[in-house]
């Protein structure tokens, strides 16, 4: 009796040894496939994962601003968080985090911080400085900012506002270079700002399903985190345009920190992409003759959006106004369409909307806006295509002409010369030509920046790595649960 009940003792245990080998070798197998390049569905999830203990009461990623809004609004997000401790969690290290579970490896160190305006004194900028000609740059005085915000404009009273400094923040002053309206009655310029994050892969697919482009104004910074979601806006044939590094109103900074704002977000996005942006919207909209001439010498048109069309949907969060107020004055302005005029014939035109796509809460209201306005007769369009612009990136980027060819509303993928082409440019297909054509960036194959921060090199080696890790760490959970079983 003795012997049996050890028998038995180590049989149990024996089973239990096999269990404990079989979860070891799936924690193995595991921990092998996190090492690799992971699908952007995985890694999103890795994004959003939830925090950890200690940091539970920290804003979520998805939903923070961290310098998109003054310090002022931040507040009411975070109730009273101190900006210091907002940061905590951006660490370089929380973003080369990011990075390891990101199809596109981006090498932080080799752009500037975060949310951060970037140093003038880099060799990168200084060199971009000198490409400027400053006797053409207007002589205006950096503007004040306000206290609680010195990088959101603080205007003085009206009779002190320099009429020819054209201050579109303080006196509503437009030039006529400045983008506002589409051109064409009905078309609907549908623009959002502050990505990339994880909300814009929502409304991405939204926009896909209904066979809609949009504008996307990036910022530079939110490519450090997101730079897969970047790209596949491209590839979904969306439009992306141009939103500096770190949200900073422009006529606070200097001549040399606005350069640096807007080079480095180029290049960051050149090197994510292959494309070169043409369009700027001023963080707040806004801007001077001063940053006027300095984006414009840097090949950027200034796009700002139609009055009575700013949605105000960034305050949602801040719990400052309530979707059905917004919706109310959405439809209001529909109702007063007739106001979206031509500045130089007074003719009908279309108008331009501000949105964001920083959160879920923003996204979900432009599905119920994009509703309201299309069964209104509008026809949601991205930038390019409201202006009728066939090349809406700057230079030799590639596909630059395709993304503005027609536009594209209730999913009817017809140009206006009745060719099955895509108007973003992606699926081109020219008549009688296979459904089944792969679906191609807007910006075709970018362009290997020989400098580029981007590692894009070892995935295919990695991901034949990770198969064979998992098989082998298949076969060994077998193996050894069939020896200790069968013991």
């Amino acid at each position: 009796m003795p012997s049996k009940d050890c028998s038995s003792s180590t049989m149990f245990s024996r089973r239990h040894l096999a269990l404990l080998a079989v979860l070891a070798l799936s924690t193995l197998s595991v921990a092998s496939a996190n090492s690799s390049p992971v699908s952007t569905e995985e890694a999103m999830a890795l994004l959003t994962r939830p925090a950890a203990a200690a940091s539970v009461s920290r804003p979520r990623n998805d939903i923070n601003y961290h310098g998109i809004v003054p310090s002022f609004l931040a507040k009411h997000i975070y109730g009273g968080i101190n900006r210091q401790e907002q940061v905590e969690d951006d660490s370089i290290e929380v973003q080369r985090e990011r990075n390891s579970h990101s199809r596109i490896r981006i090498n932080v160190d080799q752009y500037p911080p975060k949310d951060q305006i970037p140093d003038v004194n880099h060799p990168q900028v200084k060199a971009w400085v000198k490409e400027i000609d400053w006797s053409k740059v207007p002589n205006i005085p950096v503007a004040p900012g306000l206290a609680d915000a010195p990088r959101f404009p603080n205007c003085p009273p009206d009779d002190q506002v320099n009429p020819d400094h054209c201050w579109w923040s303080c006196d509503s002053c437009l030039q006529p270079e400045d983008v506002v309206s589409c051109p064409t009655e009905g078309h609907w310029g549908l623009t959002y700002d502050d990505g990339p994050s994880v909300a814009s892969k929502d409304i991405v697919k939204y926009l896909d399903e209904r066979s809609l482009s949009a504008t996307f104004f990036i910022v530079g910074s939110r490519v450090l985190e997101y730079p897969d979601i970047l790209k596949e806006q491209v590839a979904s044939g969306h439009h992306i345009a141009m939103h500096t590094w770190s949200h900073g109103g422009l006529t606070t900074l200097t001549n040399e920190q606005i350069v640096a704002e807007i080079k480095w977000t180029e290049k960051i996005i050149r090197d994510v992409t292959g494309l070169t942006m043409k369009y700027v919207r001023p963080p707040y909209g806004d801007c001077d003759n001063r940053v006027r001439e300095i984006l414009r010498q840097m090949g950027y048109i200034n796009v700002i959006w139609s009055q009575g069309w700013d949605t105000n949907d960034w305050r949602l969060p801040q719990k400052t106004i309530k979707t059905p107020d917004i919706i109310s004055t959405f439809k209001n302005a529909l109702d007063n369409i007739a106001l979206v005029k031509s500045r130089e014939t007074g003719a009908q035109e279309g108008p331009i909307t501000l949105e964001h796509d920083l959160t879920l809460q923003t996204v979900d209201l432009s599905k119920s806006l994009i509703s309201i306005g299309m069964e209104k007769g509008l026809k949601p369009m991205n930038l390019a295509q409201c202006l009728s612009d066939p090349t809406p990136y700057q230079g030799k980027s590639k596909g630059s002409a395709a993304v503005g060819q027609a536009p594209k509303s209730g999913g009817n993928n017809t140009t206006s010369d009745g060719n099955n082409t895509k108007s973003d440019g992606n699926n081109t297909k020219s008549p009688g030509s296979s459904n089944n054509s792969k679906k191609v960036p807007a910006g075709g194959a970018p362009t290997q920046d020989p400098a580029s921060a981007i590692d894009t090199k070892g995935n295919s080696a990695a991901t034949s790595l990770q198969s064979s890790l998992r098989a082998i760490a298949l076969g060994g959970i077998f193996a050894v649960a069939s020896y200790f079983l069968a013991l």
